[in-house]
């Protein structure tokens, strides 16, 4: 077996050991079982916690950076002799059987945000197995938006024998062919900011202001990548329940990593500079996850000099929403399926791990740890309350009648309880961040958007326990999955 290969199966194989374990062990030595119980929801309890008070501490970043005026701040720099217009904002967005529907509102919010520092570019990356689609479009939106624009480029990403199909590979295209145009129009690669998005991103008035100041004012921009936060809520009024419970369950853990800067990692928006991109040959083509892995390997390239930097400034992106309920849960399901693949960087992690000697030890085992007890976790945890607890008394009935069973009951009872309370704050902050209610929906609705956390037992098992366990198992087979792109209803 190749190492390689090994890497692939050990996540899964330590996840279905932790799950079948205690099955086996309930049925003639419950006690282990129950103490294990006991203290895993000891540590979700601390954890849930400890998350709130990250959740609450992000939200209130994130109003204090949108209710600043970064074009003074900017004025100011260029006070202190800080030439704004070398400045070059380039955004990437790519589109496979995007519709236009869905790309204009993107293109749109970028045309109406502040920029204040130099010029823009715009690239609207489309892939040659969408041809006939992607061409229509593309022309429409060259001659709507072009003139808001110092150039606006089209890319037609053909098909290469190696690739994943997938927006990795599609966005690397684009990456070549824009640093061959601002090759030939002699501009340094130092001096452009790239930023990639989803088609359904929606920027904020004031983002490219907060990015260009950042970005400017490090002084190890080179090295760093700054992520937004998504806040997944365009057409949260008209999702299903569980979409937007997983909708801004997603928004809620971008919020509380980015108040842990040492453990964030790129998530789909994220910006970074030419030059870092030159240096690292792009993004990877040969991954489902291009935006995680982006990350990683940033990290070994750079010897462990690389952090992703934390604007704490929302982008605006869609929920999962499709045209019947049947299709939402699959579309849904799919969608996580998708992003618990990033396990797929299970061999790339522990290989350069130990190949990376000039990495201090302790940074790079630390990450490699946080890597693995974050999939491990995602795929056991909601199995574990929900689930594990009653194993031991289904297996075992009369050890249900002993006082260790009895004061396991009660003590995760109280325990899981005060869990309740990180999920009220997820409650309230949730309502925070709702859009305003459309036009003719009915004022009650407020209510079910605040009662629908209840479920959250059911849709963690569902949408997040089983797709995780679904992607380990997929790479533990060698059963590797494709790129696929989410499909979403614009609600208009």
């Amino acid at each position: 077996m190749s190492a390689k290969r090994f890497y692939e199966i050990f996540p899964g194989f330590l996840t279905w050991s932790a799950i079948l374990f205690p099955l086996v062990l309930s049925s003639f030595a419950p006690k282990p079982v129950v103490i294990f119980i006991l203290l895993f929801d000891l540590y979700w309890v601390y954890k849930s916690l400890i998350m709130g008070i990250h959740l609450i501490t992000g939200y209130n970043k994130m109003k204090q950076q949108v209710k600043i005026d970064w074009s003074v701040k900017l004025k100011t720099l260029a006070k202190k002799s800080v030439n704004l217009d070398k400045i070059y904002h380039v955004i990437i967005l790519p589109t496979y059987k995007e519709t236009l529907e869905t790309l204009e509102p993107s293109i749109e919010s970028i045309t109406s945000a502040d920029n204040s520092a130099g010029k823009m570019i715009f690239i609207l990356a489309t892939e040659k197995r969408d041809q006939e689609n992607a061409r229509k479009i593309a022309k429409i939106l060259r001659k709507k938006y072009q003139k808001y624009f110092w150039k606006f480029i089209i890319t037609e990403h053909p098909v290469i024998r190696g690739e994943v199909k997938a927006k990795g590979a599609n966005v690397t295209w684009a990456g070549r062919k824009l640093s061959l145009f601002l090759r030939s129009q002699h501009v340094s690669n130092e001096n452009v900011i790239v930023t990639t998005a989803d088609a359904d991103t929606r920027f904020h008035k004031k983002f490219f202001d907060c990015l260009t100041y950042n970005f400017i004012t490090n002084p190890n921009r080179h090295r760093r990548s700054f992520q937004p936060i998504p806040i997944y809520a365009n057409n949260i009024w008209h999702a299903a329940v569980f979409a937007r419970i997983l909708a801004f369950g997603s928004s809620f853990w971008q919020i509380i990593e980015s108040t842990r800067p040492w453990r964030l990692i790129n998530f789909s928006t994220h910006s970074v500079s030419l030059k870092a991109l030159e240096e690292m040959d792009y993004w990877d083509t040969g991954v489902v996850n291009e935006d995680s892995r982006q990350f990683w390997r940033a990290y070994y390239k750079f010897d462990g000099d690389h952090q992703v930097v934390p604007l704490f400034f929302p982008v605006f992106m869609d929920a999962v929403y499709a045209k019947s309920f049947k299709l939402t849960v699959k579309n849904q399901y799919l969608q996580r399926l998708r992003w618990a693949y990033g396990i797929e960087h299970s061999p790339y992690i522990w290989q350069n791990t130990f190949k990376k000697n000039k990495i201090p030890f302790w940074d790079k085992f630390v990450r490699l740890f946080r890597f693995m007890e974050n999939n491990f976790s995602w795929a056991t945890a909601s199995i574990f309350i929900a689930i594990l607890g009653w194993i031991p008394l289904v297996l075992n009935p009369g050890f249900g009648s002993t006082v260790l069973a009895f004061n396991v009951r009660f003590y995760s009872s109280y325990l899981l309880s005060l869990a309740w309370i990180g999920l009220l704050v997820s409650a309230i902050i949730s309502m925070k961040l709702l859009p305003p209610r459309p036009q003719g929906m009915h004022k009650l609705k407020w209510l079910e958007m605040f009662a629908q956390w209840v479920f959250i037992p059911i849709v963690a098992i569902l949408f997040s326990s089983i797709p995780a366990i679904d992607a380990q198992t997929r790479l533990m087979l060698g059963k590797y999955l494709g790129f696929r792109v989410t499909d979403k209803e614009v609600v208009r």
